[in-house]
């Protein structure tokens, strides 16, 4: 979820991320951008509370659950819907689209099973490209399918995973050992005799900072495909299971599709980078030194609220007022809400920032959406509208099918801090492929300032649509973003490429020891140093 709140031109960006909590920000709903006649503040967040809140009108649909009807409803779904789909759908690549519609159709009619179903869904998605679309489950076909969670249990001791290492000679497969990523650490082993699961090895959590995890719990499974290369049952922070590609690189470094890299601990491996007490601390908010160098690591948008990163700052702030410059760290940060990270912006802007005037697709759904919520969920269907609410949904229906801006003449606002710090001099930004969403929308803002420069990777490129939707479609409830980013998404995308660094570092790179380096010498060279 984002959020951007200036003077005359609030605009709010929402996006839906699973875990992420409602904020509590003075800001403006996004019904009023596209209803001038109201112009009062709520305090609320919008559409990110859809999934928990009991108001929310939640359309009903047909509840045969067979796969080729429910293709067809997502099909027409997003095509109606979708903010982004005339961006992601258009002259020169139409074809492309019906043949991938074409064939994902003949899949849904021989697909039986709701998860098996799902994937058809999934794999349809997939040509937009767009990290705030996807389709769960619904209540209701989840009590007919076991929700796609897994807890097992293996009992293992750090001191007696070591003697087998020794007894068995493990040492003979350099995948075997003890890995780290994070909030875990694990033993990575093959897979206990007797286990009923298809599976050659686990990865068994020896030690987690994250309360959802125990000790002994199995984090991973890993079936060996091809040489070092693996199919992966990885479980996420919430247990839900995620069918990943993972790929040992070296004999100290594991790799997962789309997720953080893991590195070997024990035994050491010659010639690694040993974790550090920052890497070791990447996944919790926390301000660290480097000598006298400010390390501000922030690794979500959405775990902590405004007030805790707030503290933070406040509890260095001289600290961070007299550094010559500060490190930013938001790599693998997928987003939440754009208010957590405004205690940080005084810090590294040097003045007001542009940001582009949002949008809003009309469409009859979306439109009805946002008169049932401005309505406290009383009324979601046209009949049962006051007149008052039946003209608003005339005047809006008549642009059907169009993205509508509150300020069509003005492309972009001016968003200006109440408060600035002269220091830290400069800032250095850390991004990767894994910076989403909201992470993004700080990369967009801080990037503006005098002081910033971006090092590493480009930005995933998931923010051009925003404003999650959700809508049940009979067996599966599916999520599309309904607003857009900015006027000329044709011309400036940001999706699917990301935000570019100023600075581009392979992602082997020990980015921020290179950042540091760079830094320091661009200082010396702007004093005329030797």
């Amino acid at each position: 979820m984002a959020n951007y709140s200036v003077g005359q031109h609030n605009v709010i960006f929402f996006f839906i991320l699973k875990g992420s909590t409602c904020g509590d920000d003075d800001v403006r709903s996004f019904y009023d951008m596209i209803n001038p006649m109201k112009q009062h503040l709520l305090k609320a967040a919008l559409f990110i509370c859809l999934f928990s809140n009991p108001m929310v009108i939640w359309e009903a649909q047909a509840q045969d659950c067979g796969c080729a009807d429910s293709f067809e409803a997502t099909v027409e779904t997003y095509e109606e819907n979708y903010s982004l789909f005339s961006y992601k759908v258009r002259d020169d690549n139409r074809a492309l689209y019906r043949a991938h519609t074409d064939l994902m159709r003949d899949k849904a009619r021989q697909t039986i099973g709701l998860q098996e179903c799902k994937g058809v869904l999934e794999e349809w998605l997939r040509f937009f490209r767009d990290g705030h679309t996807y389709v769960t489950l619904a209540a209701k076909a989840g009590a007919e399918v076991k929700r796609s969670t897994y807890y097992e249990h293996i009992k293992v001791s750090e001191k007696q995973f070591k003697a087998d290492y020794r007894k068995r000679n493990y040492r003979q497969n350099p995948l075997l050992g003890i890995w780290k990523s994070g909030d875990y650490t694990v033993a990575l082993m093959p897979s206990p005799k007797g286990s009923k699961r298809k599976r050659d090895y686990v990865g068994v959590i020896l030690e987690s900072s994250n309360p959802n995890w125990k000790k002994d719990e199995v984090k991973f499974e890993l079936t060996t495909d091809f040489g070092t290369a693996y199919q992966a049952s990885f479980m996420m922070g919430d247990h839900s299971v995620r069918q990943v590609v993972g790929r040992q690189l070296n004999p100290a470094q594991l790799t997962f599709e789309g997720l953080k890299d893991w590195q070997k601990v024990w035994p050491e491996v010659e010639g690694a980078r040993p974790i550090t007490e920052i890497a070791s601390r990447s996944g919790t908010f926390h301000i660290a030194y480097m000598e006298d160098i400010p390390y501000v690591r922030l690794p979500d948008f959405y775990s902590v609220d405004r007030a805790y990163v707030d503290s933070m700052m406040k509890a260095h702030h001289a600290n961070l007022l007299q550094a010559e410059f500060i490190v930013v760290d938001v790599r693998g940060n997928s987003g939440g809400s754009d208010g957590t990270y405004f205690p940080v912006l005084p810090y590294i802007l040097s003045g007001p920032v542009e940001l582009p005037q949002s949008g809003f697709w009309l469409s009859e759904y979306n439109v009805r959406q946002l008169i049932a919520y401005r309505n406290g969920g009383k009324r979601s269907s046209v009949a049962e509208f006051t007149a008052e609410e039946k003209q608003e949904y005339d005047t809006m229906m008549a642009r059907k099918g169009t993205a509508y801006f509150k300020y069509p003449d003005d492309y972009s606002f001016t968003f200006k801090p109440d408060t600035l710090y002269e220091g830290p001099k400069r800032v250095v930004v850390l991004t990767d492929a894994e910076t989403a969403s909201s992470g993004e929308t700080f990369v967009f803002r801080a990037r503006q300032s005098a002081k910033v420069v971006v090092y590493g990777q480009n930005t995933a490129g998931v923010v051009d649509g925003f404003n999650g939707l959700p809508k049940n479609i009979g067996c599966y409830d599916l999520v599309f973003p309904s607003s857009l980013r900015s006027m000329d998404l044709d011309k400036n995308p940001i999706d699917p490429y990301g935000i570019a660094p100023d600075v581009y570092l392979d992602k082997k790179a020990d980015a921020l020891a290179y950042a540091i380096a760079h830094m320091r010498q661009l200082i010396k060279n702007e004093r005329g140093l030797p």
